[in-house]
């Protein structure tokens, strides 16, 4: 029988504090990044409940949803799409989200971005309820979305383009960064021309050339090959590391969650809510040698036995 790896949170409805039953010590906040010691188990009937405080008072929440809903309408019928979503990232955390296919992932990155707005609930950037959030965040989408009559360097300017930057001091910039993007001597090169990997290394220099706080990740990596997966995962862990930005992926591969991330929370099927967060307390930096380790293993099988119990519940009538 699987036991329940000591790093798990299990998350009830909203984020503030509720009844709380502790095992061990409260989380601490350690070198810039979370860390939970703790089980945390929760009373449902509580009208607010505690998910995950950080110990400091100086910790900013990036991203922060209360009890956000969203539902859409399809054939004239109602489709509850997202459920009273309580969801937070902390300023500098990697966090990653998983969950059954059609649970609603996308669609809170594209209420995160601006690009639409919840039916019901908060959402706040920095303590902030923006409802003008357009622009205000770096999104890359499940496709590169790479023009292909662009070269990289034009292709990597663009957003900078669409901001008014004039083109000379737009390629400057980006020239800065592309051998840290393993882009330099490409920059003449079209889409067509580059691997998977490079392609998604150019599409994220496009990204990160908008210089915000916060990037939004949805399964970037989903059509590379194992072996580039691999590679690009190494490097944007230390990408990541470097510029100390929040990054909010979504992705359906359980080991990329898991190896890059500083939290993982698990969603229910449609209408999403927030079923589960397992706190990834393996040291920085990491190899792809822990991908065997048992507490890897542990959090691994958890995390899978959640997202199996939402699959069967997709094929009830």
């Amino acid at each position: 029988m699987l036991s329940t790896p000591k790093n798990l949170i299990w998350v009830i409805p909203a984020e503030g504090c509720g009844s709380v039953h502790r095992d061990k010590q409260p989380p601490t906040r350690t070198g810039g990044r979370s860390s939970c010691v703790s089980m945390l188990a929760v009373d449902k009937t509580e009208e607010r409940s505690c998910g995950r405080e950080a110990a400091s008072d100086s910790a900013r929440y990036a991203i922060r949803t209360d009890g956000l809903s969203k539902t859409f309408e399809r054939d004239g019928q109602p489709l509850p799409t997202l459920n009273s979503v309580n969801f937070h990232a902390l300023d500098g955390e990697f966090v990653s989200i998983i969950g059954p296919s059609g649970c609603g992932k996308s669609t809170l990155l594209n209420i995160i971005a601006g690009l639409d707005e919840p039916t019901s609930g908060s959402l706040s950037l920095y303590g902030r309820q923006d409802t003008t959030r357009l622009g205000s965040v770096g999104y890359m989408q499940q496709k590169d979305l790479l023009l292909p009559w662009r070269s990289v360097l034009d292709n990597a300017i663009l957003g900078l383009e669409l901001q008014g930057i004039p083109k000379h001091e737009a390629k400057v910039r980006a020239q800065e960064h592309l051998g840290r993007f393993g882009l330099e001597g490409f920059e003449k090169s079209y889409p067509h021309s580059l691997s998977g990997g490079m392609r998604q290394r150019a599409a994220f220099l496009r990204t990160v050339l908008a210089d915000q706080e916060v990037f939004l990740l949805d399964e970037p990596f989903g059509a590379l090959d194992a072996l580039n997966r691999t590679r690009i995962h190494q490097w944007l862990t230390g990408l990541w590391e470097s510029m100390q930005k929040t990054i909010v992926m979504v992705t359906h591969d359980v080991d990329e969650a898991i190896f890059l991330s500083d939290r993982v929370y698990v969603m229910t099927a449609r209408p999403g809510a927030m079923k589960m967060v397992s706190d990834v307390e393996i040291p920085r930096p990491r190899s792809m040698d822990v991908i065997a380790t048992r507490d890897f293993m542990d959090i691994k099988s958890a995390l899978l036995k959640s997202i199996r119990e939402e699959d069967h519940l997709e094929d009830l009538p």
